[in-house]
């Protein structure tokens, strides 16, 4: 009994004495231990195999546009004398947007029509003259020059009365249609302006979401096809439309590649919500299919095989695919309903 107590008492005097050997082995077994001693498998984990629908899509892009937007400008520049809108206005159809001095023009063309009633006085006279002197061969030849000549300055002052009939119609700018001013370059009367003054009109009821579909897709793209549409603007609501054209001729992207644009309406009567330029992503559903069977691409491998479940094996089966999207692949041939398969294939093959 009193050897027990001995040890007992000369054990925590040994440990302290001995601590810089008895830590650092305490550290590497245990270390040793995490690292070595046999953990628990992984569960495998798998799903029944059962009929549902399944939907390909093309995931893509696009921006809000306008169907109808013109640009106004005047013919040529001068005094802004008169401004009806601001940007942000709401413009009627053939609404008068702004007006340039008119007073130069209807001087010009005041001065080009006395011009002209001249030149008519004249060439009257001088074909009354060749009338009255046809006897006279001389005469009448040197009548004839005179006339033509004057009929080439009748003709010139016909022009200058035309045009500048034609400045002075276009020193009146009006909209073709019924919109939104979107651009202004001029914000008071007044001042001088150029012809590349700006005033730009966008109609809101004519919005379409615009998308570029590449070449390689656009064979599974057709009209009255569904598209969802998910904007920046509005993340937590999907906008359901319709494809309503898609373009005859392909066009070169910004990235060098090869795409034709496509457009899907949105209702006159939901525009009012969006505005040109908002960006969004889309999916154009191509092929909707119901009962049958699909897997998760992340379930394959070798690109068609599967692992399905047979008792507590795990047998590789080749299956026979159709339509693939994004995340999944329609099953023709290799599956049955009630079948289990591995969701996750690399472990099958750990555990191997």
């Amino acid at each position: 009994m009193g050897k027990i107590n001995n040890i007992k008492n000369e054990a925590p005097a040994f440990v302290l004495k001995h601590k810089w050997i008895i830590i650092p082995l305490v550290l590497i077994v245990s270390i040793a231990l995490f690292f070595f001693w046999p953990k628990p498998a992984k569960p495998i984990p798998t799903e029944v195999v059962k009929k549902q629908d399944f939907i390909q899509t093309i995931s893509i892009t696009g921006t809000i546009a306008a169907e109808k937007s013109v640009d106004l400008n005047f013919l040529a520049g001068g005094l802004l004398t008169y401004l009806n809108v601001n940007k942000g206005d709401t413009v009627t159809q053939y609404q008068t947007i702004a007006t340039l001095d008119q007073r130069t023009v209807e001087k010009n063309l005041k001065a080009s029509l006395i011009t002209y009633s001249k030149q008519r006085n004249t060439f009257d006279q001088y074909t009354l003259d060749q009338q009255a002197n046809k006897p006279q061969d001389a005469l009448n030849d040197r009548m004839k020059r005179l006339l033509q000549n004057n009929q080439y300055d009748l003709d010139t002052a016909i022009n200058s009365v035309e045009l500048q009939d034609i400045v002075r119609q276009n020193s009146v700018l009006s909209s073709p249609i019924a919109g939104i001013v979107t651009r202004a370059d001029v914000k008071t009367a007044g001042v001088n302006i150029t012809a590349t003054t700006t005033f730009t009109v966008v109609d809101p009821t004519s919005l379409t979401f615009k998308m570029e579909v590449d070449e390689a897709d656009i064979s599974k793209v057709k009209e009255g096809q569904q598209v969802d549409i998910v904007l920046g603007s509005y993340p937590d609501k999907t906008i359901h439309l319709v494809v309503d054209s898609i373009d005859f001729v392909t066009h070169t992207t910004s990235s060098g590649g090869s795409a034709y644009d496509v457009k899907a309406k949105i209702s006159p009567s939901d525009s009012s919500q969006y505005r040109v330029g908002m960006n969004g992503n889309a999916q154009i559903i191509t092929e909707k299919k119901t009962g049958v069977i699909s897997v998760s691409l992340a379930s394959l491998i070798e690109t068609d095989k599967i692992y399905v479940k047979v008792g507590n094996k795990y047998e590789k089966k080749t299956l026979k695919l159709g339509l693939q999207n994004d995340t999944s692949a329609e099953v023709l041939d290799g599956l049955s309903q009630g079948d289990t398969i591995v969701t996750n294939p690399t472990l099958v093959t750990a555990k191997k």
